[in-house]
């Protein structure tokens, strides 16, 4: 049955176990990475480092369990529009950290 014969009977295509192997695979690895990068002394690098190893994560999430990537375009879209989001709200974060004045402990 041709791809396009499956989609015009409604049903999806079967997604291959082995797929899902090779994703927990990647996904212990990163979880791995992320707790021996808590290990290391890389100050603020430590935080950017581990952002981009739960960027990764969610990423593969989302496009072999999510099924984002074979979803409609809408689909897609949402999930990008929500990628972007939540890089404006960390940026709002991250600028208003880095703009407050510190104030000491009083003890």
């Amino acid at each position: 049955m041709s791809a396009a014969a499956a989609k015009s009977d409604g049903t999806r295509p079967v997604t291959p176990v082995s797929r899902y192997l090779w994703v927990l695979a990647a996904l212990l690895t990163l979880l791995a990475l992320t707790a021996g990068s808590a290990l290391l002394k890389l100050g603020s690098l430590n935080t950017v480092l581990n952002l981009a190893i739960s960027f990764a994560k969610t990423s593969l999430v989302m496009s072999i369990f999510m099924h984002s990537t074979q979803g409609r375009r809408l689909t897609f879209m949402v999930s990008l529009l929500g990628f972007i989001w939540l890089a404006i709200l960390i940026c709002f974060a991250l600028s208003d950290f880095t703009t407050r004045a510190v104030i000491p402990a009083p003890w």
